[in-house]
């Protein structure tokens, strides 16, 4: 029962770990080619070495991190071939599981959506300043209720872990002006429609576009900022 207790504990303080790291990556606070290192990170979250290894080579599995024999953990680097790689794989796959959804999507699916959409309106139609993180959250789970349908968690899989580096990019453009919010709401309404229709052709396209939308200004800031 001891031992149990203590891997359900340790599984526990590494996801925190993991989930942790991984928020402070996507939002830039830890920069590209940071060092990792086990000992402080063990001291900060105040739990062993292990869970924090365990979390650190998560991040290696999905990206977010490198991992070098001899030199231990680092943030992953930025690239503009790994921008442009992340855009057009999550593309595919973003595209692939709508339609999939679109086809076999039942009644539940379509309020999920109508119901995700209505959450993310109040933010983005709202005229008070929105934090951002109520706004990505918001965002966040609208995307995932598009394409909830699917009836394939292996994609849906694939796909999460390709978002948290399609995200990663996202963060760095993210402009959240009311003018910007409304012409968010505005593009995320044409989708829905055109998924609620059962239209293939159309919200493939929309969703392709809106994905697409930022990436060349995500390059440029990249080529200004390599530092970043």
């Amino acid at each position: 029962m001891k031992k149990s207790i203590e891997f359900k504990l340790e599984n526990s303080l590494s996801q925190q770990c993991y989930e942790q790291l991984q928020q402070e990556i996507v939002q830039g606070i830890l920069r590209p080619g940071e060092k990792l290192k086990v000992i402080p990170i063990t001291q900060r979250f105040n739990i062993g070495q292990s869970p924090v290894r365990e979390a650190l080579s998560k991040l290696s599995a999905v990206g977010l991190v490198c991992m070098e024999e001899n030199k231990g953990f680092s943030v992953a680097k930025i690239s503009e071939q790994d921008i442009r790689d992340v855009y057009k794989v999550f593309t595919h796959i973003e595209t692939t599981a709508l339609s999939w959804s679109i086809k076999s999507g039942g009644e539940q699916w379509q309020a999920d959506i109508v119901a995700e959409l209505y959450k993310l309106s109040l933010v983005e139609c709202s005229e008070q300043k929105v934090a951002h993180t109520l706004w990505a959250e918001r965002n966040y789970h609208f995307h995932l209720a598009l394409i909830a349908g699917c009836q394939s968690p292996l994609l849906l899989n694939i796909r999460h872990q390709i978002y948290m580096k399609f995200d990663r990019y996202c963060q760095m453009s993210y402009q959240l002006s009311q003018s910007s919010l409304h012409n968010n709401y505005e593009c995320h309404k044409q989708l829905a429609d055109a998924v609620l229709q059962r239209n293939i052709k159309e919200a493939k396209k929309l969703m392709a576009h809106h994905i697409n939308a930022p990436r060349e200004e995500i390059i440029k800031l990249f080529q200004q900022h390599k530092a970043f």
